[in-house]
């Protein structure tokens, strides 16, 4: 007589996961119709919330940016001839990087 032992034990942990992965289907299909809930009730403000924190986001990075602007523009004015040897040198590495090419 042969032993199905492996056969039975192999059947039964696809039997397991069929189920599982059922189970699983079941809660997604749950938890997509609530998600779908949540958005159709409250789009609107989640909308106007992101935008509201967009034009925050925009408004400090041009703020930022205008600071940096300022700061490097008063470096310059300050130390004119390193700012001058600074570019000359970025644009030798540039030119030197772009001929051997």
């Amino acid at each position: 007589m042969i032993d199905d032992t492996p056969q039975n034990d192999t059947d039964a942990e696809v039997e397991e996961i069929s189920q599982q992965l059922a189970s699983l289907r079941e809660d997604l299909s749950a938890l997509t119709k609530s998600i779908t809930g949540i958005i159709g009730r409250g789009g609107d403000s989640i909308a106007e919330e992101l935008a509201a924190g967009l034009n925050d986001a925009r408004r400090q990075a041009e703020h930022s940016g205008r600071s940096v602007e300022a700061r490097l523009e008063r470096s310059v004015l300050a130390h004119p001839l390193l700012a001058v040897g600074l570019a000359a040198a970025a644009g030798v590495l540039l030119g030197g990087s772009m001929a051997r090419r």
